[in-house]
């Protein structure tokens, strides 16, 4: 393996180029289907969920709440068309 000297001068980047690139800016990374979705805030009864919680747990690989709550609404519209 070759060994080298550090390069003895820094290269110089005037403040004006850093302050362009920092005032330029940037975007976040997203994903496209991510902007579409929205969130929906769902209030449900306790004795509800004790029933939803119920028929997730006799399935062999119990879905999240989430999950099972969105195939009933796929199900539902999929009858419903």
């Amino acid at each position: 393996m070759a060994i080298s000297k550090k390069p003895s001068s820094k290269p110089t980047v005037s403040e004006a180029a850093i302050n362009a690139i920092i005032d330029k800016g940037g975007s976040v990374a997203t994903d496209k289907q991510e902007l579409s979705k929205k969130n929906l805030q769902l209030r449900l009864e306790s004795d509800l969920i004790g029933k939803i919680d119920l028929a997730r747990k006799n399935k062999s690989v119990p879905p999240s709440r989430h999950t099972w709550i969105l195939e009933a609404i796929f199900e539902k519209l999929h009858k419903e068309s």
